[in-house]
């Protein structure tokens, strides 16, 4: 080959990389990991999978990787190539809360990039339909009888519902049995089953069904979906702030990725097929972009490391 041969193959060689990174992105599918099994949260986040695919003009699909309280599918886009094809979506909890409670665990709280919060989700105390607990005092009355008896379930060990009835537990000063479940839907039917006195679950995973009944949110304001149901706070009890839902990409995803896709949830949570999802589930959108969102989670995530702290859990 002669010089100029070789002179072009080397100017071809250069521009290649330089030509990859100015490809469009997304331009194949993109994956989003919910750590959690089917029923609450995973169902909102599959109509925002829908609206981000009308937004991008791309496919993104919703892939459930429930397990350890959101460990396996938390790890999996923690590890994941930082290209912004692999992310994550649920709540902070297992990146606010599992660092403190799980040893040689292969993440920590900066091993992500926040992509923006699409919504928050309050928990609820739920009983059955035909449960002879008609309240929250009912439940505490009946703990404080009975010490260790009672059990309720929850969606993983150290997850927000569980978290919020150890802390009411220690507030009140009862003790409870508790059972850890792989998702609203595995805990609600053994509940309903008879096999636990309540259930701790996302709001949206209860607000229209008749055959359970919600007694107490653990919020600081009444719920929309369920405007006649107390909060823990009204109740007497401190209760922690809601779960925070949104989307994160593995640590070094390339910043014009990041803001990409955090323009497209802010269009995304817009989108009036999402509101109306949303209004059915009972779950208030609230979109903050990339910076609000870093914040909140780390506001999450102190709070977290004190109340693990106050509750003397340790690392298992």
């Amino acid at each position: 080959m002669n010089i100029f041969g070789l002179l072009c193959g080397a100017l071809a060689l250069l521009a290649a990389p330089h030509a990859m990174a100015q490809e469009p992105y997304p331009n194949r599918p993109v994956q989003l990991v919910m750590p959690f099994g089917p029923g609450g949260s995973d169902a909102m986040f599959r109509a925002f999978a829908a609206s981000m695919s009308n937004v991008m003009k791309q496919q993104f699909v919703v892939i459930n990787r429930e397990g350890a309280s959101g460990r396996i599918g938390t790890t999996q886009v923690a590890l994941a190539k930082p290209d912004g094809y692999t992310l994550l979506v649920g709540p902070t909890t297992p990146i606010t809360n599992l660092p403190y409670t799980m040893k040689d665990l292969p993440y920590q709280f900066d091993s992500f990039d926040t992509v923006c919060q699409v919504f928050v989700n309050a928990f609820t105390i739920t009983v059955r339909a035909d449960s002879p607990y008609k309240s929250l005092k009912d439940i505490l009355d009946a703990a404080r009888a009975n010490p260790g008896k009672l059990n309720y379930g929850h969606a993983g060990v150290f997850t927000g519902p569980h978290i919020n009835v150890e802390t009411l537990s220690k507030q009140a000063n009862v003790k409870m049995q508790d059972l850890a479940f792989r998702g609203d839907a595995a805990m609600l039917l053994r509940l309903l089953g008879g096999d636990l006195d309540f259930g701790v679950n996302s709001t949206g995973a209860i607000s229209t069904r008749p055959d359970v009944r919600p007694i107490a949110v653990f919020w600081d304001r009444r719920h929309p979906a369920l405007p006649t149901v107390p909060t823990v706070t009204e109740l007497g009890y401190p209760s922690s702030p809601p779960g925070y839902q949104g989307v994160f990409a593995p640590k070094g995803t390339p910043r014009p990725v990041i803001e990409t896709l955090e323009k497209a949830c802010e269009v995304a949570t817009q989108d009036e097929t999402l509101k109306g999802h949303a209004a059915r589930q009972g779950v208030p959108l609230v979109y903050l972009r990339s910076a609000d969102f870093a914040k909140a989670a780390r506001a999450d995530y102190e709070l977290k490391g004190r109340i693990h702290k106050e509750l003397g859990l340790k690392a298992e």
